[in-house]
């Protein structure tokens, strides 16, 4: 097959990062500026014009469209004949969104062009990227804040990579633990979600809506206050074992990785929770997590139902 290339997936970050290698690969700094060009659906001419144009000072040209879902019928079928027939010199880069995939003129550029998948990793594959990022930095990070950074940012790779470089920016001592990440990744929402925790508690809805309301000011997004709330619920499980177990203030501190001032403040809140409570909530954490990934509610729906539902729980 020739060196053309189909990026599809719903991972922005991973499209961009694909993208990128390609450049790197087929061009050196020196040639970028003469031999690459990005270009959206619109400007097919343009595109064309490109893809037929020989390199200059270079072996090959890489022209990249972007956006290719938006592409038009007439626009797919000039891109499928000259990939039926493509320069050697030119290196084509659609990429698209996932819902491409489902589209007829996926199945027959796919057939003509190399498939690279930009799909939103799981999160195992999150947590070793995090793992292998700190360990080129030569950075400790346990395997707590580890799982802390993924609860509360999900598979969202952007804002991933955007909360790891914040915490080698501010961590001085080379160890990141469970207290940094909730102190530079969650800082700008904890406490938010904590009154938000209140407001269910005392079953305030329109109290809780206008935190909601405050958080989306804040650009945070669904995905992310699920994470807030489910690492919430998940501390308050784990204090509850502890506490049944006979362990104080002290060893929950240790065990949590906070200070015994934050873990105070935690297990007077673990009080409001019983077993069936802590079920009910993560049943509804879960639920809203699944319906959001397969589409089955709007982000925005998803949520405010949740709110509803953990507020009658």
């Amino acid at each position: 097959m020739s060196e053309n290339y189909l990026i599809v997936g719903d991972d922005d970050h991973i499209r961009e990062v694909e993208t990128t290698k390609l450049k790197d690969k087929f061009l050196s700094p020196d040639e970028v500026e003469l031999s690459y060009s990005v270009f959206t659906p619109e400007n097919i001419d343009e595109i064309s014009d490109s893809m037929g144009t020989l390199p200059f000072l270079s072996d090959k040209r890489v022209v990249v469209v972007k956006e290719a879902e938006a592409l038009s019928g007439e626009c797919t079928e000039t891109i499928i004949s000259y990939l039926e027939k493509p320069l050697e010199t030119t290196v084509l880069v659609l990429s698209a969104a996932g819902s491409f995939k489902k589209s007829k003129a996926f199945r027959k550029l796919s057939a003509l062009a190399n498939v690279i998948s930009a799909d939103k990793p799981d999160p195992a594959t999150i947590k070793n990227w995090i793992r292998t990022f700190f360990k080129k930095e030569g950075v400790e990070i346990s395997g707590e804040a580890v799982e802390l950074i993924v609860e509360l940012k999900g598979t969202d790779t952007i804002g991933v990579k955007e909360e790891l470089y914040k915490l080698l920016n501010y961590v001085d001592d080379k160890k990141i633990g469970i207290e940094q990440v909730e102190q530079l990744v969650g800082r700008s929402v904890t406490e938010s979600i904590f009154k938000m925790v209140d407001a269910i508690n005392i079953r305030d809805a329109a109290w809780c809506f206008r935190i909601l309301s405050d958080l989306y000011d804040q650009k945070k997004q669904p995905q992310e206050i699920i994470g807030y709330l489910s690492w919430y619920i998940r501390v308050i499980q784990k204090i509850t074992l502890l506490t049944g177990k006979g362990i104080g203030l002290e060893g929950i501190s240790s065990e949590l990785g906070y200070s015994q001032a934050y873990a105070r403040r935690l297990m007077s809140q673990a009080n409001k929770y019983p077993v069936n409570k802590i079920k009910r909530w993560t049943s509804l954490l879960f639920t809203t997590d699944r319906d959001i990934k397969t589409g089955r509610k709007t982000a925005d729906l998803a949520i405010d139902m949740l709110l509803v539902g953990l507020i009658n729980s």
